[in-house]
Order: structure tokens, then C-alpha cells, then sequence
């Protein structure tokens, strides 16, 4: 299977376009230049909440004029990962082109709404007890840091690292660099994590072409289950994450580029550890050893997250820097995306390489 081509729009708040809107400019770019697809496969998220819709996967078949079969994935803040193992598994029962998008919006009310609409994620018994979105990665980084002697000083270097990368990226939402200072002195948001932990609000679709027909770049994926409950987790490591990569049988060492996920800074260390980048509790060695390849875009904390179309922009990005060079990574010729659900409930691997 190969990608023929993808597009993306830049991140940020879009107050002027709906999901529709945005998914149909995004989905007519990457048809001119591969042609009509024979299935389409969507996803989003905070959208159906904040527009009060829930087709549109179909209406944006309807818009484009196309007779193609029409999917909507959900998968939680993973949609957008599990919309493309979707994607490869329609081509491998015969579909010649499947159209991927992800599409999204998060900012059309308060953020409180978003938060509510993130706490949805969670199973209802644990959510009566107060449980949220971010409560579930403040407690991942109060066991992480108490069992391996970590600070939150020290998890700080990795949103110092993406705002860095972010200002490399053109659709990037958080194009600023910050310091350590500055990061250690933000607005705690689920104690000990405070606003430079946490990815931004954002607005943005993707789309990605996957195709059986020879195209520049190769993709393979692999996914994997574990447990949602978070009361029954250990949080401390992701095990969907390691189940995933041994059923992708790639060997992560010789990967030259990743996107993992990273919602709050605590996630994307524990995915690296999940991956077999790192031994447990050494995650951040990695952004010594081989900073320009983890997350180049920025990642959630920075490029932004728009929920359920996460997980596109991070195959779209890896197709970019297999065939032309992203942010500070430049170009390479293999490339792993990561993403999830619920920190870690489930996983979506995504490997690229280049023909």
C-alpha cells in the first residue's frame, strides 16, 4: 500500500469555516492530485458536540459529489489514528483509493465546553469521582515522577522542545519559543501540570490518499487494545503502545522519524518508553540523543490538537518529511506516527517509508 498524496490546514482557532468546510478544502486539494477515491474514511471528535451534527462523514461525500462508501471512524481522541488503520484495511480487502480525512473544532465556545467534551473519554464510574482529560495525565506524572525520581522541572524540557520544533512547522499553532523559566512558572492545570504541560484548543482537518496504485511513499499500520478504565491502569507505561509495535514487526532503532502523542508533556515520554526507545523511566534521554526526530511538527503540545484529526496530521506529516524534509527532522526515508486513546487505551501505529 502507498500514500499518493496529503494535505493539510494550518492550526489554529477557526471561527469562520465549519468542519465541513474545512474537511472539503483539505479532501478537493489531495482528489485533484490523486484522483476520486472509491471509499471515504472520517473522523472527528469535539466537533458532533460543539456543531450539534454527527454526519458529516456523509456530507462530505455529498459535497464532493462522490458515489464512494462513506465511513465515520470513533475512536476517541485516537479517531483520526484509527480512521487511517481503517483506511489500509479497506485497500487491503480491494478498494484501489480510500480517502482519509480528519476534521475538527474545539473553539467554536468556551473551553470549558471542550474539557466536558474531553471528559466523555472516560468511563462514567471513574468520571463521578471528578476524573478528567487532564487529571488522568497529572496522575500518570505524579507515579511517574515518584517512582523513577523525576521532577516536573525535568518533563518541562519536552514542551521547551516542541514549542522549539513548532517554529519550523508553517501550519503549526504554537509558532513561539519558551524557555524553562518561563514553563515552570505557567497556570496549573491538573496539579503538577500546568499550561506548558498541556496541548492548546485547536481548530484544523487533514487528509491523507491511501492507495494500492505505486505512489512515493509506502504505509503500513498496526493497532492494539488494552484497558480504558484508567483504575485499572498502570500509568506509568502504555502497553497497547508495545503491544502495536510488536505486531508491526519493524524495528524502532531504525526508524529515523516519529510523531508520537503527546496531549500533555507526561504522555509523549511514556510513548517513547512504550516504543522500546527508551528503558522505563528514561524517556528524556531520548531528546538528548535525537532531538530533531521526536515530534518535528511541533507535536499536540505544540502544532496543536485538533482531536479527531490528531492522528491525520500526524501520517500527513510523516509523508511530508519521507518526501520532501519537516521542520528541523528535514527529509528521511522512514517514519512512525503514535497515536492513542485515553492515554494509552488504545493505539494506532502508523509506518511510512519512502519508495
Amino acid at each position: 500500500m502507498y500514500v499518493c498524496d496529503v494535505a493539510v490546514r494550518p492550526i489554529g482557532r477557526e471561527y469562520s469555516k465549519s468542519t465541513l468546510d474545512m474537511a472539503l478544502e483539505v479532501s478537493s486539494k489531495v482528489i485533484d492530485s490523486c484522483g476520486e477515491p472509491e471509499a471515504i474514511v472520517f473522523s472527528t471528535y469535539a466537533s458532533t458536540f460543539q456543531e450539534k451534527f454527527g454526519n458529516i462523514a456523509f456530507a462530505l461525500a455529498e459535497a464532493l459529489g462522490l458515489d464512494a462508501e462513506t465511513y465515520e471512524v470513533r475512536a476517541g481522541d485516537g479517531s483520526g489514528g484509527a480512521a487511517i488503520a481503517v483506511g489500509t484495511k479497506l485497500v487491503k480487502a480491494g478498494f484501489k483509493k480510500v480517502l482519509v480525512v480528519g476534521a475538527d473544532k474545539t473553539n467554536d465556545f468556551h473551553s470549558k465546553h471542550a474539557v466536558s467534551h474531553l471528559r466523555t473519554l472516560i468511563q462514567p464510574y471513574e468520571t463521578i469521582y471528578g476524573l478528567t482529560y487532564s487529571a488522568v495525565h497529572a496522575l500518570a506524572a505524579k507515579l511517574y515522577m515518584k517512582k523513577y525520581g523525576v521532577s516536573h522541572e525535568d518533563l518541562l524540557q519536552w514542551a521547551v522542545l516542541m514549542h522549539d520544533h513548532a517554529t519550523e512547522v508553517p501550519h503549526a499553532q504554537l509558532k513561539f519559543q519558551i524557555n524553562l523559566k518561563k514553563a515552570l512558572n505557567g497556570t496549573i492545570v491538573s496539579e503538577p501540570l500546568n499550561l506548558f504541560d498541556s496541548h492548546p484548543f485547536s481548530d484544523g482537518a487533514a487528509a491523507v490518499m491511501i492507495t494500492s496504485e505505486s505512489a512515493p511513499v509506502k504505509i503500513e499500520t498496526a493497532s492494539a487494545t488494552h484497558v480504558l478504565s484508567v483504575s485499572k491502569r498502570d500509568l506509568t507505561f502504555m502497553y497497547s503502545t508495545k503491544k502495536a509495535i510488536e505486531r508491526l514487526g519493524v524495528d524502532v532503532e531504525s526508524i529515523e522519524g516519529f510523531e508520537v502523542y503527546d496531549p500533555f508533556s507526561i504522555a509523549g515520554i511514556i510513548a517513547l518508553e512504550s516504543l522500546g526507545l527508551a528503558e522505563r523511566g528514561e524517556g528524556l534521554k531520548v531528546l538528548d540523543e535525537m532531538p530533531n526526530a521526536i515530534n518535528p511538527s511541533g507535536g499536540l503540545k505544540a502544532r496543536g490538537h485538533p482531536i479527531g484529526a490528531t492522528g491525520v496530521y500526524q501520517v500527513a506529516e510523516g509523508f511530508l518529511a519521507v518526501t520532501e524534509g519537516l521542520g528541523k527532522l528535514g527529509k528521511v526515508s522512514t517514519f512512525l506516527t503514535h497515536a492513542t486513546n485515553l492515554f494509552g487505551a488504545s493505539t494506532y501505529l502508523t509506518l511510512l517509508k519512502e519508495v
